[in-house]
């Protein structure tokens, strides 16, 4: 690619490398290839508002004006003259203010949007406007540009639409603004996220014997599950079902047949949906940023074997629980309550799925399935069936020794430093309420 940088401006403009960056990659995701010409001419206020009158017929300043030349000026052999892009500095640095982002990240916007405009893209008609404002979002988050750490900020790629609201008389301007600003918190979290845990890290292969790649694995499975509820919505509306469903069966009177058909809908529903995970980050990189027709169709069906898994889940609910609800005061609730075992199952599983739901919720970029994590699952087990043998017995001496046998995993996760003292607190807390919550209710 050979891109011109022209600076008639009074001040040093050292972007040549950002420049060059932000056009490969919309010329990557546009599936094009990079023998392409571009030119780039930074302005101050006067002549960008005097080409703006010239060319637009529009007497004001603007940001950036792109002029995209005709196929019948590229010559055979040479590169593909895309065309020319104009900005201006002083707005420029007036709209990064505005927004509360650095100049590096305006100017890089603005170098995308020209680029796109050059390419073909237009913004007059809506459906045209989301289609590039969805390019440009895709693109800036490969560029990695990220905000600076202001809560208060407007993301680019929505500044027209807030400068027309802001400009038209009776323009609904406070509810583009609440939108916007939740775009923000959202697109900010995200950022966090990827500036915390990087992804793109190489790893070296660990030279493990046998046993250990054997217990290394659960590390790794455990590490895909967290993933996944970090990064899917669906991951963690799948657990919360699963959740309730475990605390609804409490309520009926299963069948082992009929529990082992729900236990089966709901994982497979779970397992798809990782599978599904797994696929769309596997076409991600094959694809390299590029929107390609067949790696769409590959998502597609992936997510296809996903739904219908879970109609066939709510089949299988529907065929259990209908009846069960038409006579629901004929339900086991009173053996339940008899059967103190059935209960202490429930709350331990209970237990470590919201342990598990926790640590990938809120994952802070550390953590395997037994060392580190938002909360401490060991913790969490230990005071949950100390809390159970509480209930049950009557003996003081063995009620002293449970509480010490907890207090002593959750000393021991201290001392290692594999949790802190936040992280085993709220692990005890997550034990002690899930029991007392179970046995409490239904005992």
């Amino acid at each position: 690619m050979h891109l011109l940088i022209e600076n008639d401006t009074s001040e040093k403009i050292e972007m040549d490398a950002d420049l060059e960056k932000t056009i490969r990659e919309v010329l990557k995701t546009e599936g094009l290839e990079d023998n392409y010409e571009v030119s780039i001419t930074f302005v101050d206020r006067e002549e960008i508002q005097r080409l703006n009158k010239e060319f637009r017929n529009i007497d004001r300043q603007t940001d950036v004006l792109s002029f995209p030349l005709d196929d019948d000026m590229n010559l055979p052999g040479e590169d593909i003259m895309l065309g020319d892009i104009v900005i201006c500095m002083d707005v420029a640095k007036d709209q990064a203010r505005e927004f509360g982002h650095s100049l590096r990240r305006e100017i890089m916007y603005l170098t995308c949007h020209s680029t796109l405009h050059l390419l073909g893209y237009d913004h007059m008609e809506e459906d045209d406007k989301r289609k590039m404002r969805a390019r440009e979002k895709e693109i800036m988050r490969n560029l990695r540009v990220f905000k600076d750490d202001n809560h208060e900020n407007f993301d680019h790629a929505d500044k027209k639409d807030y400068e027309l609201a802001k400009a038209e008389e009776g323009g609904d301007f406070s509810k583009i603004k609440d939108e916007l600003k939740e775009e923000i918190k959202e697109e900010l979290r995200l950022e966090q996220r990827y500036a915390n845990v990087e992804y793109g890290k190489i790893y070296t292969k660990e030279n493990l014997s046998h046993g250990q790649k054997f217990l290394k694995g659960f590390d790794y499975a455990y590490e895909g599950l967290v993933f996944a509820i970090n990064h899917e919505k669906n991951m963690k509306f799948h657990f919360l079902t699963c959740a309730i469903v475990l605390v609804a069966s409490l309520f009926f009177n299963l069948s082992r047949i009929e529990m082992m058909f729900l236990v089966f809908s709901i994982s497979s529903v779970i397992a798809l949906e990782l599978v599904n995970t797994a696929l769309e980050n596997a076409v991600d990189i094959a694809a390299d940023g590029r929107w390609l027709s067949l790696a769409k169709s590959a998502k597609d069906v992936s997510a296809a074997a996903t739904f219908i898994a879970a109609l066939n889940a709510i089949f299988v609910g529907y065929m259990i629980f209908f009846d069960k609800f038409l006579n629901f005061y004929d339900s086991v609730i009173l053996r339940i309550a008899r059967r103190p075992s059935h209960l202490a199952l429930i709350s331990i599983s209970l237990i470590i799925i919201l342990t598990i739901f926790f640590k990938g919720v809120f994952y802070e970029g550390h953590g395997t399935a037994f060392r580190g994590g938002f909360v401490s699952g060991h913790t969490s087990v230990a005071f949950g069936l100390g809390t159970i043998g509480f209930l049950l017995v009557d003996d003081p001496m063995l009620m002293i020794i449970l509480a010490g046998l907890a207090l002593i995993v959750a000393e021991s996760r201290y001392e290692a430093d594999i949790h802190s003292a936040k992280e085993i607190i709220r692990g005890a807390i997550l034990g002690v309420s899930i029991a007392l919550a179970i046995f409490g209710i239904f005992s």
